[in-house]
């Protein structure tokens, strides 16, 4: 995991939150994802969090600019990142004009 990867926008899903953690939530077998995001993005931590699924999966939740020295784009926001054979999901909330948070 290095910070280079995270820069190319081919190893990145830029996701609304709110329709993107449902589906990973039920695809992972992780019944509480959406309150394990919130926890963390009250609480974050360098090293991220690690969480295991039920099927055989565990995903790091982390905020880039925190793990990584340099700031990447959209780095403030809380990320799942699932190894470097899936993508990193960048996890927003739109802003109430229907414009996404930068």
């Amino acid at each position: 995991m290095n910070r280079n990867w995270f820069q190319n926008r081919d190893h990145v899903a830029y996701c609304n939150e709110a329709e993107i953690i449902p589906r990973l939530s039920r695809e992972l077998g992780i019944s509480d994802l959406g309150q394990r995001v919130a926890a963390f993005r009250e609480h974050p931590t360098p090293e991220g969090e690690n969480i295991r699924g039920c099927k055989r999966t565990t995903l790091k939740l982390m905020i880039p600019n925190l793990a990584f020295s340099e700031p990447i784009d959209m780095g403030e926001n809380v990320w799942i990142y699932m190894g470097d054979l899936c993508p990193a999901y960048c996890l927003y909330t739109p802003w109430e004009n229907g414009e996404a948070a930068k």
